[in-house]
């Protein structure tokens, strides 16, 4: 199966570039390597987004190009490098060397957002660093390739449900769970919409753009007891105030926020 890489240009690539991606993850592409103009977007379907793009008043092109079965783990795997955060965790891949850190997480992304390089992904592990997890219920939403859901597994969680709208993400997840010795951790494709039949929790971690955010707050607020935590990323610092004003309106109080490159996580918990 051959995949084709666009390469996208963007007018102002810091503000629109993560706006961009969420839309083209919507309607089929499957991974996303970010670069200083704009992005590279990965799909194997014939698929029509300009109109998709259009209605952003923001200039932008493309080029693309063939990547022929063979050759595409190869393209995929030189855009990643092993992370290490606070000299705590090591993420790698199955193709990186091993390292002698106290937690060691082996995530092959398979075009999944997750492989914690994004800021997004790691203030979420930054503020996870501050949270005591042993013996608590965690719900991971757009857990991608569930990097989150593993740490929370190894800080001593005694239940974690990772939840994802993609297929691809939701597949990736089931597999990095296996990689590490996490099957234990429940996997389920879907939105907000599912939480209904989901029991309360005592931590959700959600690394999703500010607009989904925005309209799920109220349902991972419903799913907290009182005194769980809320940390949410995927949106920049300018998003602060709105965000923290609708979790303010479920009774979700502003603990702590960190920042990486304009981009931003908040800690809640909940009055």
């Amino acid at each position: 199966m051959n995949y084709k890489e666009y390469i996208f240009t963007l007018e102002q690539p810091d503000v629109f570039r993560d706006i961009f991606i969420a839309e083209l993850a919507q309607i089929g592409f499957e991974g996303f390597v970010e670069n200083e103009q704009g992005f590279s977007a990965f799909t194997n379907l014939e698929l029509n987004f300009d109109e998709v793009l259009s209605k952003y008043p923001i200039k932008y092109s493309y080029t693309s190009k063939v990547v022929v079965e063979e050759n595409w783990n190869k393209t995929w795997e030189k855009h990643i490098q092993p992370l290490v955060i606070d000299d705590k965790i090591y993420i790698k891949t199955s193709f990186h060397p091993e390292k002698d850190l106290p937690l060691v997480i082996t995530i092959d992304p398979k075009m999944s957002f997750g492989t914690g390089h994004h800021e997004t992904t790691y203030l979420m592990i930054k503020q996870m660093f501050e949270i005591e997890f042993e013996n608590k219920s965690v719900l991971d939403m757009g857990a991608g390739t569930g990097v989150l859901s593993i740490i929370a597994h190894h800080y001593g969680a005694k239940s974690i449900y990772a939840v994802d709208i993609d297929k691809w993400s939701y597949e990736n997840m089931q597999e990095n769970f296996a990689k590490n010795n996490t099957s234990e951790i429940k996997s389920f494709l879907g939105d907000a919409g599912i939480l209904k039949g989901f029991p309360q929790f005592d931590i959700v971690l959600a690394n999703i753009n500010r607009n989904i955010l925005l309209d799920d707050i109220q349902h991972y607020a419903q799913k907290l007891d009182k005194g769980g935590v809320l940390v949410l990323s995927g949106f920049y610092t300018q998003g602060i105030p709105i965000v923290t004003a609708e979790a303010n309106k479920y009774g979700m109080v502003f603990e702590k926020q960190f920042e990486k490159n304009n981009w931003v996580s908040l800690k809640f918990v909940k009055n």
